[in-house]
C-alpha cells in the first residue's frame, strides 16, 4: 500500500471532497448543451430534407401532361385562312427556379371561323424552326427540307411524323393555347416534360 503523501512539515495535505454526482449546476449546462446540439441537428437536417422532398416528389404544377394555358394574340389579330406565326412567351420553370417572361417557342396559327388551329413550330425531325413557303399553300423546314401541309401533314423530307398539334381555346376574345414540346426525331408523338 502507498504511503498518504506528506508535505515538508509532515502533515498530509487536505483533500478536497470529490461529490458521486455532477453538480446540479454542471448538470443544467449539459443539458442545455444537449438541447442546443439537438435543435441544430434538427434545423441542418430540415434545411436538406425540405429542398430534396421538394425536387424528388410529384409537382402540381406542369410537367408532362398538365395543361399549359398561355395567351397568345387576340383572335381579332388573325386573318381568315391564313397561317400567322406566333411567339409563345411565359414562365420558365426547372426544378428550382421560376423565370419570368421568357421566349419559350413559336407556334403556326390558322384562323378557321370562330375556331383556331395551332401547330408547333419545331420540326419533329431534329427541332429546327418551321417556316412557311413563299407561296403560302406549305410549310417548310428550312435545315433538312421537309415539307408539311397547312394542316400540318408530313408531305416530303426526313421528318419522321406530321407536325405537332397544339390544343386551342378562344376566351373572351383571346388565343390561348395549350403550350408543349415534343421530342424530335422519332415517329411517336412523346410530349417532353
Amino acid at each position: 500500500m502507498a504511503e498518504p503523501m506528506q508535505n515538508d512539515l509532515g502533515v498530509e495535505p487536505p483533500r478536497a471532497d470529490r461529490p458521486d454526482e455532477p453538480s446540479r449546476v454542471d448538470g443544467g449546462r449539459r443539458g442545455a448543451l444537449k438541447v442546443l446540439c439537438a435543435l441544430g441537428g434538427a434545423a441542418y437536417a430540415g434545411a436538406i430534407v425540405v429542398p430534396a422532398v421538394k425536387m424528388l416528389a410529384p409537382s402540381s404544377e406542369g410537367g408532362a401532361g398538365a395543361a399549359r394555358w398561355m395567351r397568345v394574340c387576340r383572335l381579332a389579330d388573325l386573318t381568315e385562312g391564313e397561317p400567322r406565326r406566333v411567339v409563345v412567351v411565359g414562365d420558365e420553370r426547372d426544378a428550382y427556379t421560376v423565370t419570368r417572361d421568357q421566349l419559350l417557342g413559336s407556334i403556326w396559327l390558322t384562323k378557321k371561323g370562330e375556331g383556331v388551329t395551332a401547330l408547333s413550330a419545331v420540326c419533329p425531325h431534329l427541332g429546327c424552326s418551321i417556316d412557311l413557303n413563299a407561296d403560302k399553300k406549305s410549310f417548310f423546314c428550312p435545315c433538312h427540307t421537309s415539307r408539311f401541309s397547312l394542316a400540318g401533314a408530313a408531305e416530303a423530307g426526313p421528318s419522321p411524323r406530321d407536325m405537332d398539334p397544339l390544343t386551342v381555346r378562344v376566351v373572351e376574345g383571346n388565343v390561348e393555347v395549350d403550350f408543349k414540346l415534343f421530342r424530335q426525331g422519332i415517329a411517336e408523338r412523346k410530349e417532353v416534360g
